[in-house]
């Protein structure tokens, strides 16, 4: 999944401590959000939206990209078709 979250913060010149304070979490937890290591829990995601003042969590989290195995047979054929 890329994630616009890093881009939506910088927009608004927060950092990641500012960001983690307001949602209750550590800057290591929104870095690993940003970067893709981790998706959010509910109540996080729930947060963010309501700091990031968005009611669609794409805008945050962007569209799923289907990687190569989700993808039918699982092969780059297939998945330039997408």
């Amino acid at each position: 999944m890329k994630l616009m979250l890093r881009q939506e913060r910088l927009k608004r010149g927060w950092t990641l401590g500012y960001v983690a304070k307001q949602i209750g979490v550590t800057k290591p937890a929104i870095q690993m959000l940003e970067t893709g290591v981790t998706k959010p829990s509910y109540d996080v995601l729930v947060k963010l939206l309501d700091l990031f003042d968005c009611n669609d969590p794409r805008k945050l989290f962007g569209a799923a990209t289907p990687t190569v195995a989700e993808t039918p047979g699982g092969n780059r054929a297939n998945q330039e078709h997408l």
